[in-house]
């Protein structure tokens, strides 16, 4: 039997959309596989290459952990390959618009005029959300108001009209979308096209010592992401409930579908190069990376258990 030590950061970390290990783990794909997966957490998390679990992953307290492949690449360019992203689990941006009612024939040009209410505040979901609005043009005719640090004081400022839109991912909406609080307006996913938004992360020197349980862990969570696209959000709920005690069923239920709807989950363990480069590219262009000094594909990631 295999282990694995897998950090997933502070409690906020843990989001519907990271659902897919937490369904291996409940179908007992890894089980099937002679892994164990400890989930454990940090004291805190973060949006940088200082958020919780990385320096658990660094300082090997953890094996593994799961976060953006902008992470990767960050650390890269400050230290090196280190890092290496070696199963995908989000292949695109999971951040939602929502408004105080429907508006079935949205388009992005509709937001000319208008302000959004970047609720979660989080810093590479932001920056995205410009270059998005800079590559219609668009950037300079919305306003865009940070978030007060409270989701349901911000929701409720939407709700009422205060402001036009909200910004934020679909793990934080869905509860004001299904208690009709606000409706979607437009997944972010496809107007940025495919990205590997997130990925499971582990030291490359780990990857190679523990190179069969990490092969273990990726064909199962690539089993879990299958089972996501051949079933629907009422059986995935059912699944991932007791991942997720404090949020209602209801509302996992109607956030899942959203994701799945936006083909959000990878569909497979690949990380493909040419997502990649999109993404190192689209981060080089909001400023997150120093567009003069490239991110090698080769050098951060791999696939766990194929042949090199």
């Amino acid at each position: 039997m295999h282990h694995l030590i897998f950090n997933q950061g502070d409690a906020s970390e843990s989001r519907i959309y990271y659902c897919a290990h937490y369904l291996a783990e409940s179908l007992g794909l890894y089980a099937a596989q002679r892994l164990k997966v400890s989930f454990t957490t940090s004291e805190s998390g973060g949006h940088t290459i200082q958020g919780g679990q990385v320096p658990a992953v660094l300082s090997r307290e953890a094996d593994l952990t799961l976060g953006g492949p902008m992470v990767v690449m960050k650390h890269y360019q400050q230290h090196g390959a280190e890092l290496q992203c070696f199963c995908a689990s989000v292949a695109a941006n999971p951040w939602f618009l929502a408004a105080a009612r429907p508006q079935p024939d949205f388009q992005l040009r509709d937001l000319r005029g208008k302000r959004v209410l970047d609720v979660g505040n989080v810093g590479t979901a932001s920056l995205t959300f410009r270059w998005l609005l800079a590559q219609h043009g668009l950037l300079e005719d919305v306003s865009i108001l940070p978030g007060s640090g409270n989701a349901e004081d911000d929701f409720a400022t939407v709700a009422t009209g205060e402001v036009d839109y909200a910004l934020h991912a679909m793990h934080a909406l869905a509860p004001a979308i299904t208690r009709g609080q606000l409706a979607s307006v437009i997944s972010l996913a496809g107007l940025c096209g495919r990205v590997p938004w997130s990925a499971y992360i582990a030291r490359s020197d780990v990857l190679h010592e523990k190179a069969e349980a990490f092969a273990a862990f990726a064909t199962a969570t690539q089993q879990a992401l299958a089972w996501i696209a051949q079933h629907d959000a009422t059986r995935l709920a059912e699944r991932v409930k007791p991942w997720y005690p404090d949020y209602r069923f209801a509302a996992l239920v109607s956030g899942l579908a959203a994701y799945q709807q936006a083909q959000v989950f990878a569909p497979d363990s690949r990380i493909p190069r040419a997502e990649f480069d999109h993404f190192s590219q689209l981060l080089g262009a909001i400023g997150w990376l120093d567009p003069s000094q490239p991110v090698p594909y080769d050098a951060l990631v791999t696939q766990a258990g194929a042949e090199s």
